[in-house]
């Protein structure tokens, strides 16, 4: 009986709510933490591969980054310079590189039609759409070819 009635107290009722609320806070403080890390994990698996790919100086993350940025981990803008199926490299607004892994589900579109990863052409404009791996590639789970800016012309090394 004693029990019981402890079960159906008021105070009983206000702690469940207030452990429900910790639950919660904490549940989203560690999707937080795990967003974070996982960025911060692309982010310097990125810069480490790059060097070993390319050279450069080892006292810089990323020569024009602007110090503590981030590089987009889900995603990427820019022109198509290398292609050896099934990745892309893509060069981006910032001249940066980035290897683009295209999977059996990446739908691959031109305006409102889809394409097969054969039609995708060096030099063509592309936005990526995806979520990075473990090699520090862009697994993209959408890429859309676009027309070419306007400031992209001929002997332009950047869009």
């Amino acid at each position: 009986m004693d029990i019981k009635k402890t079960l159906q107290s008021k105070t009983f009722f206000k702690a469940m709510v207030a452990v429900g609320i910790v639950f919660v806070v904490a549940v989203i403080f560690q999707a937080g933490v795990w967003t974070g890390y996982r960025k911060a994990a692309f982010s310097f698996r990125w810069g480490d591969k790059y060097y070993r790919s390319f050279g450069g100086p080892r006292g810089e993350f990323a020569p024009g980054l602007p110090h503590g940025a981030f590089p987009d981990a889900h995603g990427s803008a820019g022109r198509v310079v290398k292609i050896e199926l099934p990745t892309l490299v893509i060069q981006d607004r910032d001249g940066a590189e980035k290897v683009v892994l295209i999977k059996d589900d990446t739908v691959i579109r031109r305006f409102r039609d889809e394409i097969a990863p054969e039609d995708v052409r060096v030099d063509d404009f592309v936005v990526i759409i995806g979520e990075p791996n473990e090699q520090s590639q862009i697994e993209a789970k959408l890429i859309r070819l676009m027309a070419p800016p306007p400031d992209s012309g001929p002997g332009r090394d950047r869009f």
